[in-house]
């Protein structure tokens, strides 16, 4: 099925059914937030802390470290991925953030690792500061399947990337200065979703969203549709998931209820 990106209409919702759970405060400002796909909240923390939350607000378990992952992805929870920049490494770790395995990014095949995230079970998606190419290998064995240069229109500057993640098989590459790339499963630029300052997005099942002041739009992969929810409490970061709602903020998570 095409990746169909183009706007079609918006659709305004009513205010959400927002019932709070729980709130919870953290040690350390708050980086960033993330779900995995059983609905658990992680946060990292300035403290170099990450810390897993199940969805009615108990802390199940902190990671503890000298450094934070430059990107982290708690995938379906059971196996999760970090890349460290300034190390080169990527680590799988288990729900109680014990290392299974790790990698060194060899420099024979990525010079300058700016960003990795997973594609599929064993494969990477790493962006290549240096050369400015998007190479898509095994980290067990280096073996390359994409490798392909940025088009100059594209992207120049890799210090305004903020975070890349695949999902339904297209990469989509979050660039501050002008918005989502997005690419296909061989490395082809497709188009880029121009949304102006922004700090994350995330998806929901075919759906991608994104904060746009007191709301999330949220757009459909395939059909292009977009709707528009309203976010009635203060926020940094929002997430959900069919049963949540996380309500992030410096120091605080608000755990939410959360029926459209």
């Amino acid at each position: 099925m095409r990746l169909a990106l183009l706007l079609s209409f918006i659709c305004f919702l009513p205010c959400m059914a927002q019932k709070k759970i729980a709130s919870r405060n953290v040690t350390g400002e708050i980086i960033s937030a993330y779900v995995d796909r059983v609905g658990e909240l992680y946060v990292t923390t300035q403290d170099h802390q990450i810390q897993k939350f199940d969805t009615n607000g108990k802390l199940l378990s902190v990671y503890k470290s000298s450094t934070i992952p430059t990107l982290f992805e708690p995938r379906d929870g059971s196996r999760l991925f970090a890349f460290f920049r300034g190390e080169r490494k990527i680590e799988y770790l288990g729900p109680s953030f014990d290392v299974h395995t790790a990698f060194m990014i060899d420099s024979a095949f990525v010079i300058d690792p700016w960003f990795a995230c997973t594609s599929g079970d064993h494969d990477v998606w790493i962006l290549d500061a240096a050369d400015h190419t998007l190479k898509r290998l095994n980290p067990r064995t280096s073996d390359i399947f994409v490798d392909v240069k940025f088009p100059e229109n594209i992207l120049t500057d890799f210090s305004s990337v903020k975070s890349i993640r695949e999902y339904q098989s297209f990469l989509f590459l979050l660039d501050a200065k002008k918005g989502i790339h997005v690419f296909n499963g061989m490395g082809r630029w497709i188009r880029t979703i121009t949304t102006g300052s922004l700090g994350y997005f995330n998806f929901l099942g075919e759906e991608m969203y994104y904060p746009a002041g007191q709301k999330l739009v949220f757009m459909n992969l395939y059909s292009g549709d977009q709707r528009e929810i309203p976010i009635s409490y203060p926020f940094d970061t929002v997430l959900l998931t069919d049963e949540r709602l996380f309500l992030v903020q410096k120091n605080r998570i608000d755990f939410f209820e959360f029926r459209p």
